[in-house]
């Protein structure tokens, strides 16, 4: 039986040469390089939003208007900015406060309009990511740093992330049935009849800082970034670890890197 020799080149791989191996060997080099400095990048990405989220009320007390509209329209892409549930900055009475829905209509704001209202300078204006926005960003941080600490022992499976995840869920859902139907999670009867109401009203009632609504944004937020750093950490250093392992002998061979 014969072989036909055209067939048997056509199926040969031709090296690349030129240009063409330059833009491979960069690429791969870009990829090696990600692989190892991903931890940076990746921590990154909730300390820009917390920036962000802090800038926006700076720039409103330094009259820039423009520059600070912009970051609060970028950040409500996924954060809904409601005013009684974000932080204010730079107001008359101390550097971070919060304040309950009457305050804030009393200050002028719309009840039918409440993302819109950013604050004055009497009240300080509010940060671009809302209370459970800004701990989950938090504890992403504080997550990263625990994971690069340990050196990357925190390690943790997909049932243990939804049990994190769970709690941020229930308090969510529960917030969206509220805000369409009766607000029940407004005055929070149910956690009266609970505790025996053996707490203030003000912890039962409303969004303001110390409220039981706000602390359960802060702990469910705070679940939710430790779970999803340590989660997705796990499994980007796995791959990446598995990228450096192929592409650096291949890169060394070539005397690519050193």
């Amino acid at each position: 039986m014969t072989t036909n020799p055209s067939n048997s080149t056509s199926n040969e791989r031709k090296p690349i040469n030129g240009r063409r191996r330059s833009a491979a060997v960069f690429l791969q080099k870009l990829v090696y390089y990600l692989s190892k400095t991903w931890y940076g990048f990746a921590m990154l990405v909730p300390f820009t939003f917390l920036l962000l989220g802090l800038l926006a009320p700076a720039l409103m007390a330094e009259n820039n208007t423009e520059d600070a509209q912009s970051i609060y329209r970028f950040l409500a892409i996924n954060n809904h900015q409601l005013p009684e549930r974000s932080y204010f900055l730079f107001s008359e009475e101390g550097f971070v406060t919060t304040y309950t829905l009457d305050t804030l209509i009393a200050q002028g704001m719309n009840p039918q309009d409440r993302n819109a209202f950013i604050g004055n300078e009497t009240i300080g204006y509010k940060t671009g990511l809302n209370h459970r926005m800004m701990a989950i960003f938090i504890g992403m941080l504080i997550g990263g740093l625990a994971w690069g600490l340990a050196k990357g022992k925190l390690r943790i499976g997909l049932f243990v992330f939804l049990l994190l995840l769970l709690p941020i869920l229930l308090d969510g859902f529960s917030h969206m049935i509220s805000d369409t139907n009766n607000g029940f999670r407004e005055l929070n009867n149910w956690a009266k009849f609970i505790t025996g109401s053996a707490f203030s009203s003000s912890f039962y009632e409303g969004s303001q800082a110390g409220s039981l609504n706000w602390w359960l944004r802060i702990l469910t937020g705070t679940l939710f970034g430790l779970g999803i750093t340590w989660y997705l950490f796990t499994r980007f250093d796995s791959y990446f670890r598995k990228v450096r392992q192929q592409l650096e002998p291949r890169l060394r061979q070539i005397g690519a890197i050193k």
